[in-house]
C-alpha cells in the first residue's frame, strides 16, 4: 500500500537545523517541468497536475552518497513572481511525498546499497515527482494557500534528503567516509516559471 502524508513541520525543523558544510561537499537541486495537463476536479477548481523533474548536481569538490530510496517528501512553494519568492510571500505551499512500505529498505550496511547513488564532482541524479496544484475556474482569483488562478507563477521545491535520525546518519557517514560524504541536508531549489492556461480543456484524469 502506498502511504501519503504531509510531514512539512519535521521537513522546516530539518531545513533550520542544517548546518554549513565545508565547501568539499555541495549539493545543488534543480527542478524542470516535464509535462503539464488539467484534471477536471468539480465546478469551480481544476487540478493542474505537474511532472517535475528534479536534478541533483555534485556541486563540491568531493563524492557525495545521495539516498535515493522510496520515502521523500517535498514541499512546493508557489509565488506570484520572482521578487515575491525572493520574500517568501507564497500564494500556496503544497507537501508531496513518496512512501512506500510495501518496498523494505536496507540503510544500515558495511556500504551504501542500492536504495543510495554516489555521486562524483559535477555528476548528476535525477528522479521525478508528480505533484497536483488546485486551480480555479472561469478566470477566477486564486484564494491564498487554497488555490491559484490563471496566469505566471513561479515555483520552487524543498526536498528531503534523508529520514532516518541523525544518529544513524553520523554513524554511516564515518562508516563510509571512504567512499564519499553522506548528505542528509533537506535542499531547496532555485525558483521556475510556470503559466496557468486560462483557456484549458481539463480531462477526466486517473
Amino acid at each position: 500500500m502506498k502511504r501519503l502524508f504531509t510531514p512539512a513541520i519535521v521537513l522546516l525543523l530539518l531545513l533550520n537545523d542544517a548546518t554549513g558544510l565545508a565547501q568539499e561537499n555541495n549539493l545543488q537541486l534543480t527542478p524542470s517541468i516535464m509535462n503539464q495537463r488539467y484534471c477536471a476536479v468539480n465546478g469551480n477548481v481544476d487540478a493542474l497536475q505537474l511532472t517535475l523533474s528534479l536534478r541533483y548536481t555534485n556541486t563540491g569538490r568531493g563524492k557525495l552518497i545521495l539516498y535515493k530510496g522510496n520515502r521523500l517528501f517535498y514541499q512546493m512553494f508557489i509565488s506570484r513572481s520572482g521578487e515575491e519568492a525572493a520574500a517568501r510571500r507564497n500564494e500556496l505551499r503544497t507537501t508531496h511525498s513518496r512512501y512506500f512500505d510495501e518496498q523494505p529498505e536496507k540503510i544500515v550496511a558495511s556500504a551504501p546499497g542500492r536504495v543510495f547513488t554516489i555521486l562524483s564532482p559535477g555528476d548528476s541524479y535525477e528522479t521525478r515527482q508528480i505533484i497536483s496544484v488546485p486551480v480555479t475556474r472561469d478566470g477566477g482569483k486564486g484564494i491564498y494557500n487554497v488555490s491559484i488562478g490563471a496566469g505566471e507563477h513561479v515555483l520552487s521545491v524543498t526536498s528531503s534528503t534523508w529520514y532516518e535520525s541523525q544518529k544513524i546518519a553520523q554513524q554511516l557517514r564515518e562508516r563510509w567516509r571512504s567512499r564519499g560524504f553522506l548528505w542528509t541536508n533537506p535542499l531547496v531549489s532555485n525558483s521556475i516559471n510556470f503559466v496557468v492556461d486560462e483557456n484549458r480543456a481539463p480531462i477526466v484524469c486517473q
